[in-house]
């Protein structure tokens, strides 16, 4: 796993938005191709595709994102446990709050953390689909796979949570052995929902690279990895850096709400 970030100084990249953003980015990359254009007059029935064909079509690249905070799977799950467990505080209180009080708090992380990722789950499943059906309808065997997951609201999943997810996924196995999802060799996650904390004024936005085994054997996917981020820097006008830490501390674009515990009267 690799961060890169982008410097954007004094401002927020809100506006357009990110996927509006990504994809006038994609429209004007040199060597990139929109599928749906290119299929715009075939049909070809239970064949999906990718999004984009990039790099001279060395590179498939599927489109993702993550619209909606799932903040209330947290609270869904902060009300299940006050009516299993029984009070342990109510008003205004934060999730660490809760699980510090319990002798299982940090199995329920675990638990907490799969149902927030399971959209990370879907995601990597359907664009392993997507890559092999535009692989044999483009013939390109040896085109790089690559997923762009753009994160602009979903605040509660961190990178972090989104780089442990990918990094499973892409080493998944079969029960013969086999990878379960071999058809992408790179994850590539923009978050602008979050902040690197930096000790400078600038605003460093976290782009988070996730490689597959096979990934990491390729040069060439990092290569056009690389290329493809340093491209969307320039896109925005923003100065580009490259860190090999795997542990980063980060903010929320905005503040995080606290969840609310139910008083006693509402459990009754």
């Amino acid at each position: 796993m690799h961060l890169a970030a982008a410097h954007v100084l004094g401002v927020h990249v809100k506006n357009p938005a990110l996927k509006e953003r990504f994809e006038q980015f994609m429209s004007i990359l040199k060597g990139a191709e929109n599928i749906d254009g290119l299929m715009k007059q075939c049909v070809l029935p239970g064949r999906q595709r990718a999004d984009y064909l990039a790099f001279d079509r060395r590179v498939i690249i599927e489109q993702k994102s993550l619209d909606v905070n799932p903040d209330y799977k947290i609270q869904k799950f902060i009300d299940d446990l006050m009516k299993t467990r029984g009070i342990i505080g109510y008003g205004r209180v934060s999730l660490d709050q809760i699980l510090l009080q319990l002798p299982d708090g940090q199995n329920l992380k675990k638990q907490l953390y799969q149902k927030l990722t399971q959209g990370i789950d879907d995601i990597l499943a359907k664009a392993d689909k997507q890559t092999r059906d535009t692989r044999t309808t483009f013939l390109l065997p040896y085109a790089i796979g690559v997923v762009v997951i753009l994160n602009d609201g979903a605040q509660v999943i961190g990178p972090d949570f989104v780089c442990v997810k990918a990094f499973d996924m892409l080493r998944l196995r079969l029960p013969t052995g086999e990878i379960r999802y071999p058809q992408n060799q790179v994850v590539i996650l923009i978050s602008e929902a979050h902040r690197v904390l930096v000790d400078h004024p600038a605003e460093v936005i976290p782009i988070e690279t996730i490689f597959s085994d096979s990934g990491n054997q390729l040069p060439i996917a990092t290569h056009y990895t690389d290329m493809l981020k340093q491209r969307w820097a320039e896109f925005n006008k923003a100065s580009y850096i490259e860190s090999s830490n795997q542990t980063r501390d980060v903010r929320t674009r905005e503040p995080m709400k606290p969840f609310n515990a139910p008083s006693p009267k509402s459990l009754g």
